[in-house]
């Protein structure tokens, strides 16, 4: 059976590596960004969208679905405010853009997935978010992305609960160490030496991908943990 996935914000950074790690694992995949195709390879098909526009993205997916049924949808794509503002100083075009991005853009996307996966019964919904999602991580000058990401994790538990029994698997996956994409390219040559590269998702990914029907859903994958205890990922059913 051919797989099949779908990843947003493949353009560049960590859905760009996500997107050549599926090819070259022999997925199928379909890739979503405002920005050109940076990904030219027989198994790769590129829009370009905008993932908060849903008469869009509806028809992205129908086209994804004509080629080759979805098994696996990641919604990756996200953006943050580059000022890094206090609230006091927000700027409130900023803070909109940043929540429409990452909470809209995520409902749109997970939205449309739910509604073609669930009559299959089997696929896997992942959300890309980040430790910043979690109370005790909380970040100074980082008020909308914080926030945003922690909507789309609350997002993913309704959405678990309401799939229930349909098959389809809805989880996070998040890292917690800061990673080399567009977000951090204002910091020192020394910092950026210090960044993880933007293939740390792609085995955590591939995985939560390519679960069976019911297997695992309703969880906030931590890449961290599962890099670096075997329990953790036994637990889940990864790699020993």
């Amino acid at each position: 059976m051919t797989r099949h996935v779908l990843i947003t914000g493949a353009g560049g950074g960590i859905g760009l590596a996500l997107a050549r790690a599926f090819v070259e694992a022999g997925w199928q995949v379909s890739g979503i960004d405002l920005t050109p195709a940076a990904l030219e390879h027989p198994g790769y098909v590129h829009a370009t969208c905008d993932i908060t526009d849903a008469a869009a993205m509806d028809r992205v997916f129908d086209a994804a679905m004509a080629r080759v049924p979805l098994r696996a949808v990641l919604a990756n794509a996200a953006v943050t405010d580059m000022d890094h503002r206090t609230v006091v100083e927000q700027d409130y075009a900023a803070w909109r853009k940043v929540l429409d991005v990452n909470v809209n853009g995520a409902f749109v996307t997970a939205r449309a997935a739910a509604r073609r996966l669930a009559p299959i019964g089997a696929g896997n919904i992942t959300f890309v978010t980040s430790s910043l999602a979690f109370l005790d991580q909380a970040k100074a000058n980082d008020a909308p992305y914080c926030a945003s990401k922690s909507a789309v994790e609350m997002l993913m538990r309704v959405l678990a609960l309401e799939l229930a029994g349909t098959g389809v698997n809805v989880n996070t996956l998040f890292p917690s160490t800061k990673i080399d994409t567009g977000f951090f390219s204002s910091v020192s040559a020394a910092e950026k030496a210090e960044l993880d590269p933007p293939t740390i998702l792609n085995e955590t990914a591939l995985f939560l991908a390519g679960l069976a029907p019911g297997a695992l859903t309703g969880h906030s994958l931590d890449q961290q943990r599962w890099d670096k205890d075997a329990t953790y990922r036994a637990k889940l059913g990864g790699r020993a």
